[in-house]
């Protein structure tokens, strides 16, 4: 049985959102509105990338026009989006190089790494990101 993409791509956003309410649940409060709002964004994000034409919008929304700014924002926020993937499934791609066998031994250990190694390459990213934006005066 053939799992649909959109779903697969979901499925982090799943695991996440159930992870808020496992803690939230550990915290002795769940507010619901909190996974229920990620899922939606989500949902609405992977729609709006695979549908809006993000290098003809911003050909045809020039500089001067009062959108600029905001198309611009949002065909950078894609950009850092596609260069995150890449490196996410580059580095899992090692991990399981690494840790062939699914649940043998290590294989955890690898995965946390890998992950961890994600994290801090994430944040690098976007330090490097936010300043681009602060030297061109986009940034606060």
């Amino acid at each position: 049985m053939r799992v649909p993409r959109a779903a697969r791509l979901l499925l982090p956003v799943l695991v996440f959102a159930a992870f808020l309410v496992v803690l939230q649940a550990w915290g002795g409060r769940i507010d619901w509105w909190l996974p229920v709002r990620t899922i939606a964004v989500a949902a609405a994000v992977l729609v709006a990338v695979r549908l809006v034409p993000w290098a003809a919008l911003l050909r045809r929304v020039g500089p001067g026009s009062r959108f600029y700014a905001a198309a611009l924002y949002l065909w950078m926020l894609r950009h850092f989006t596609s260069i995150l993937l890449a490196e996410t499934r580059r580095v899992l791609l090692a991990q399981r190089l690494a840790a062939p066998r699914r649940w043998g031994r290590g294989w955890f250990a690898s995965l946390a790494s890998a992950l961890a190694a994600v994290f801090a390459r994430v944040l690098v990213r976007a330090e490097r990101f936010y300043a681009a934006q602060l030297l061109r005066g986009i940034g606060r």
